[in-house]
């Protein structure tokens, strides 16, 4: 029995050294495979990147220097403009209120053939207005210009006239007539004058709808005349019963007429015909006329300068001109009026000629 024990002892002890050698042979072969996993996860080591040589430097194009910028011209200040009339109401006694436009600012004399009559100014439109009370305007015929004063630049005066006609007032203890009104015109250095307020309650002469505002004419004899009618209607004038202009009144009624030829001086009568719409007269005015010899105005070239006080002749030249030199310019134009270059006198008014 004890043989058999000691043998299933020595037997037990094999089957534990065996099962010891291969528990440590399998944990042998799995520190190996850990360890080659290991070695395999690891990035393999990358080589040394090689020194790029060095880069070329970017070729700079040397442009040629850019000359130095022309500053642009400078721009002369625009000469001022005339003052000019917009509205002239006169009554019939003399009391007036006179209305235009002007350089914004600009201080605004009136005058009456000369002679100061009324100041105002124009506001920041350019706007003015002045009013003629006392004394009012008097009886008889007068030319009313407007005179604007800028500081640092030459008086300025207008190239219209604003042409009035006041009525006789009538004597206490004459039997009542029709009353008259101020014949008020606003008439340009050249062309015809346009009709402000006519001389009469009734108005300008009318018949149904065709009315005649101005009859004028130039030095040459040139006649133009204008007037009112249903809008679209055709105007026809006669001269001495021969047809001598016809033309269409306007979207707002008004018509112009100018005849071709001149007139020669003497007597002569205007017929107007308003035209229906087959050519037959519906309308007709007919009244006589003059033509007088009117005396030639100055060169269109020439402006003409209402001298106030203060003016001379060296700043005028030097204002219109760029040059107080040109002063001899004025002087020989002026002849008549001008006995002393160094004295001038106030209501003066000069005629400016162009010089080149």
């Amino acid at each position: 029995m004890s043989r058999t024990v000691f043998g299933l002892v020595a037997l037990g002890a094999a089957v534990i050294a065996i099962a010891l050698a291969v528990a440590w042979r399998g944990k042998i072969s799995e520190q190996a495979t850990i360890d080659q996993s290991g070695k395999s996860a690891a990035p393999s080591p990358q080589p040394a990147a090689q020194a790029s040589p060095p880069a070329a430097p970017a070729a700079t194009a040397t442009l040629p220097a850019a000359p130095p910028a022309t500053p642009p011209p400078a721009v002369a200040p625009a000469a001022a403009a005339a003052p000019t009339f917009d509205v002239a109401r006169i009554g019939p006694d003399g009391r007036a209120v006179i209305a235009g436009r002007a350089t914004p600012g600009a201080k605004i004399v009136l005058l009456d053939g000369g002679k100061e009559i009324a100041k105002g100014e124009a506001d920041s439109r350019g706007e003015w207005v002045v009013i003629v009370q006392e004394p009012p305007l008097g009886v008889g015929q007068h030319e009313l210009r407007v005179v604007q004063h800028v500081e640092g630049k030459a008086p300025l005066t207008s190239e219209q006239a604003v042409v009035a006609v006041v009525p006789e007032r009538p004597a206490e203890g004459q039997p009542a007539k029709p009353r008259e009104e101020t014949l008020v015109m606003i008439a340009p250095r050249q062309g015809s004058a346009t009709l402000v307020q006519p001389p009469s309650p009734a108005g300008v002469p009318k018949s149904a709808d065709l009315a005649l505002s101005t009859l004028d004419y130039d030095e040459r004899g040139h006649v133009t005349v204008t007037g009112r009618a249903e809008p679209g209607t055709g105007v026809r004038a006669y001269i001495n019963d021969k047809m001598v202009a016809e033309g269409v009144a306007g979207a707002d009624g008004r018509w112009r007429l100018t005849p071709r030829d001149p007139i020669e001086p003497g007597k002569h009568r205007l017929r107007l015909d308003r035209l229906a719409k087959d050519g037959k007269p519906v309308a007709r005015l007919e009244l006589p006329f003059d033509r007088v010899v009117v005396a030639p105005t100055s060169s269109s070239d020439a402006r003409r300068l209402h001298v106030v006080r203060g003016d001379n002749l060296w700043n005028i030249a030097h204002a219109h001109y760029g040059s107080g030199f040109h002063y001899t310019v004025i002087f020989g134009a002026n002849k008549d009026q001008i006995r002393d270059p160094d004295l001038i006198y106030p209501g003066q008014v000069f005629t400016l000629p162009k010089v080149n």
